[in-house]
């Protein structure tokens, strides 16, 4: 199935970021439908799929929505974001983030037919606008089963543009971070680690946590579990 150069959302909401390096920050959330990947501990798996619900979106219609909200950073997330030409979405006096499993590089055209059938073409992304986002970079380990060859992060690496966040469950995947950003040259200062699941009891792991600060990591929080569990739109 073919689609046009429209933005397929998924849901649209206001609330606080709950992980990484602005954790806490109200923000407005924009969540696009489609996925590449399909890993085992995804909390949005209603998004990899179409969905004949959803209305296709404009960038007007999407910067209209932006520009009409009182929140100052804007959460581009998904499924995976990238799919969709992220450049087009901006405004002034906003602060965009992009949450992204980083297996599609920005500044390059995208084609790719999905599991579904569902194929996306995209435009390379403007890197003199992109640059400026916050991103949030999260390689998928082999927890996630579906994790996937991790070359495109010498992209990644080499711009100042973000963090890298990963989810842990276990001891084992804090020496996996570790091979990781070392084959990388990953600097330690621009990783978080997020402990796995969706309810607030999975997230009291302070064994784990004392681990990873032993290490050296930045620890990331997931607020929205911890207030709301699984909740969407939170």
């Amino acid at each position: 199935m073919k689609t046009s150069p429209a933005y397929y959302v998924a849901e649209i909401f206001e609330s606080i970021q709950g992980e990484g390096n602005y954790a806490g920050v109200y923000s407005l959330f924009i969540r696009f439908q489609h996925c590449n990947l399909a890993c085992s501990w995804c909390d949005s798996k209603y998004t990899w799929y179409k969905n004949d619900t959803l209305i296709p979106q404009t960038a007007d219609e999407l910067k209209d929505i932006i520009a009409s909200s009182a929140a100052t950073h804007i959460i581009f997330t998904g499924g995976e974001p990238t799919l969709y030409a992220l450049d087009k979405l901006v405004i002034p006096g906003k602060k965009y983030h992009v949450e992204t499993n980083g297996t599609v590089i920005p500044t390059e055209p995208l084609h790719i037919e999905l599991p579904d059938g569902t194929y996306i073409e995209r435009v390379a992304m403007k890197e003199s606008i992109i640059k400026r986002f916050n991103w949030v970079v999260s390689p998928k380990l082999s927890n996630a089963i579906n994790s996937q060859n991790t070359e495109y992060l010498h992209y990644w690496s080499a711009r100042n543009w973000g963090i890298f966040k990963f989810i842990i469950q276990q001891s084992a995947d804090i020496d996996e971070i570790e091979h990781v950003i070392n084959r990388y040259s990953i600097d330690k200062n621009r990783v978080y680690l997020a402990v796995e699941g969706c309810t607030l009891q999975s997230q009291l792991r302070p064994k784990l946590v004392d681990e990873l600060i032993t290490k050296g990591f930045h620890y990331s929080p997931r607020l929205h579990v911890l207030l709301w569990g699984a909740k969407r739109k939170k």
